[in-house]
């Protein structure tokens, strides 16, 4: 293996062993709920970019093409994609790290050794991962999470969703099993973002992710700008469904599985959420294009969704 300290260049240091949160793109992240997130972070908290990755060793271009501009006559104006490391500052201070850009498609454990040193550079012991996922459960419901850690004090109140399962990884959860090797604890959170959502904007979901990474890695972060963005979303939904027999009768039907599941249970909500059987759901497919052709039909395409998307899933 090459020198893994080639592939980034760091400009700068945060308080030595500020916490790490990760955020990268091109995986898994029903409801956009990591990447809004980290771009709220980026928009109302100070912060500085002190590290980057060579994304011309790490990035297939020719799947995730950069942006250029053709300006009548001539090209102008690339925007080439950026894997980055942030250090952002709290309402308290306390300075944390933020890591964005496309998941890389090349060289995962050259990469993963990198972070590992880039960490071990800055005195960062603990990295929180972030990304959503599609949940058999209505919003009408509290949004839970799974936590994953090889950590056991890092994840405690959080009940296991799922037994022992072989699934396609990502460079998170591989960061997962190559920083504790470093020394360096790791925790991981997916949010649940309702099934027929998961292509859509689920601020709710960001709100849940930034709430659990603040409490494990004990950040100050109040977000109130995205709190009050998550209510009006919700509160435009319900009106949006309120407006739709059938998306309302299939909501109502999610509920009704919902509570059925939850019945005589447990629940230490909002760490743990129940998934209801598929047999006992309506189509994400088919809630989603209801949802996005009431919208075209209000005319603007916003109607009472206020601008928000409620078209079909894809990764950037």
């Amino acid at each position: 293996m090459r020198d893994p300290r080639e592939l980034y260049e760091l400009s700068g240091a945060p308080t030595y062993g500020a916490p790490a949160l990760l955020a990268l793109s091109g995986f898994m992240d029903a409801g956009q709920a990591a990447q809004m997130g980290a771009q709220h972070l980026i928009d109302t908290r100070p912060s500085r970019i002190i590290a980057r990755f060579d994304v011309d060793q790490l990035v297939d271009h020719r799947s995730r093409r950069p942006i250029i501009t053709f300006d009548k006559d001539h090209y102008t104006d690339y925007q080439p994609m950026e894997l980055v490391v942030r250090v952002v500052t709290d309402e308290a201070g306390k300075d944390f790290l933020l890591f964005t850009g496309p998941e890389p498609d090349y060289q995962w454990e050259r990469f993963c050794a990198a972070v590992a040193i880039l960490l071990g550079e800055l005195g960062s012991t603990l990295v929180v991962g972030l990304h959503g996922i599609p949940w058999g459960a209505p919003h009408t419901r509290p949004v839970g999470l799974t936590a994953h850690s090889m950590d056991p004090s890092l994840i405690q109140g959080y009940a296991s969703m799922h037994d022992k399962i072989q699934l396609p990884s990502s460079v998170e959860a591989l960061l997962e099993v190559r920083l504790p090797e470093a020394h360096i604890r790791t925790v991981g959170f997916s949010v649940h973002v309702p099934h027929y959502l998961a292509g859509a904007e689920f601020p709710a979901g960001s709100v849940r992710l930034l709430d659990s990474a603040a409490d494990v890695a004990e950040l100050s972060l109040a977000i109130p700008d995205l709190r009050s963005a998550a209510d009006e979303y919700l509160r435009e939904l319900d009106a949006l469904v309120a407006q739709n027999p059938e998306n309302a009768e299939a909501i109502g039907q999610m509920e009704a599985a919902y509570d059925k599941a939850t019945a005589g249970r447990e629940l230490s909500a909002p760490n743990t959420q129940p998934k209801v059987d598929e047999e006992n759901l309506p189509s994400g497919e088919q809630l989603a294009a209801e949802f996005e052709q009431f919208l075209k039909d209000s005319g603007d395409g916003k109607g009472k969704g206020g601008g928000f998307s409620f078209g079909g899933a894809g990764d950037d």
